[in-house]
């Protein structure tokens, strides 16, 4: 069994974003990781391997429930390895699987994304690569954002800077163009508020089971990014209400300006709009008839009068 540092490797579970990735027993802590073994070719470049390790500490100091906690970056024989929690489960993706989420579902795990968000925000971390195959879903039914900080060293990610340039909008292997940004889209500076954007494509497409830029091909996705607006959620799923709508509609404005200034905004709106439907849904449990209920009442009362007039009629005539 091949052991680096305190780690014993278990199986490859395949390659992931940065590379190789392991499942190994963390014998420091008895906790079961995932190991990724960063591509050799990753930190070649002069001060890329320094660039690595800073943007890699900087991820170690997020510590929250949604979002994949990377526990350890190890260096040893010249390499770079990162232990991350082992987060299991399917991806977003597969928990759409190409059709809507129940409205109070996709509220609930959009939510938690958004708190994850604005908690990488606070660290001045911006994900840069949020989409549905970048989101594990828990046994118990959380959503685990994996990679933050660190995208732009994965192979997505500079997929997701190619899908920005000619050359690169030939092909889109990751899937990542109809997740852009216009300002990522346009080759620009991004921010907080490209995640926002990000995250409006995350939500249309719980809402309405499709996302809400795909063309034919990437180059007519990148073109839809820039230019198209799509119809609100409710255009296709009548039953998301106008506030969800009008939410969704911020985050995708085109101007940078015009979305909310960051994810803390949209965790407080979801919740509002969350508790919202819960009011509704008490308020139709509700008797529909209180007439109706009340002649029951009234059955009822006058039943248990009668049975006392029987009791006090056999204790006379018993007397």
């Amino acid at each position: 069994m091949q052991t680096i540092a305190h780690y014993n490797l278990l199986e490859r579970l395949g390659t992931g974003a940065l590379g190789d990735v392991y499942r190994a027993r963390d014998l420091k802590y008895g906790r079961t990781v995932a190991l990724m073994m960063p591509s050799p070719g990753l930190l070649a470049g002069a001060g890329q391997r320094e660039k690595f390790l800073a943007q890699a500490r900087a991820a170690q100091t997020l510590n929250h429930p949604n979002i994949a906690t990377l526990f350890d970056v190890v260096e040893q024989d010249g390499n770079c390895y990162l232990a991350y929690e082992f987060a299991a489960g399917p991806s977003l993706r597969d928990e759409m699987a190409g059709r809507p989420v129940n409205l109070r579902r996709a509220i609930e795990l959009a939510a938690q994304i958004s708190d994850a968000l604005a908690e990488g925000h606070s660290r001045g971390l911006v994900h840069a690569d949020l989409r549905p195959d970048n989101i594990v879903i828990t046994p118990k039914g959380s959503p685990k954002i994996l990679n933050f900080g660190l995208t732009g060293w994965t192979t997505s990610g500079q997929a997701r800077a190619a899908a920005a340039s000619a050359e690169g909008l030939g092909t889109d292997p990751h899937g990542v163009a109809g997740y852009l940004s216009p300002e990522q889209a346009l080759g620009g500076t991004i921010d907080e508020r490209s995640d926002v954007f990000s995250f409006g494509v995350l939500l249309q497409e719980m809402l309405t089971g499709s996302n809400p830029f795909a063309g034919a091909e990437p180059a007519a996705t990148v073109m839809n990014v820039i230019r198209h607006t799509p119809p609100p959620p409710s255009a296709s799923t009548p039953s998301v209400p106008a506030a969800l709508d009008a939410l969704v509609t911020r985050a995708l404005a085109k101007p940078v300006e015009a979305r909310p200034a960051g994810a803390l905004a949209l965790s407080s709106d979801l919740r509002r709009i969350a508790a919202t439907l819960d009011a509704r849904e008490r308020e139709t449990e509700l008797p529909a008839h209180p007439a109706a209920a009340g002649k029951k009442t009234s059955l009822g009362w006058l039943i248990g009068v009668g049975i006392v007039a029987v009791l006090i009629v056999l204790w006379y005539f018993s007397g």
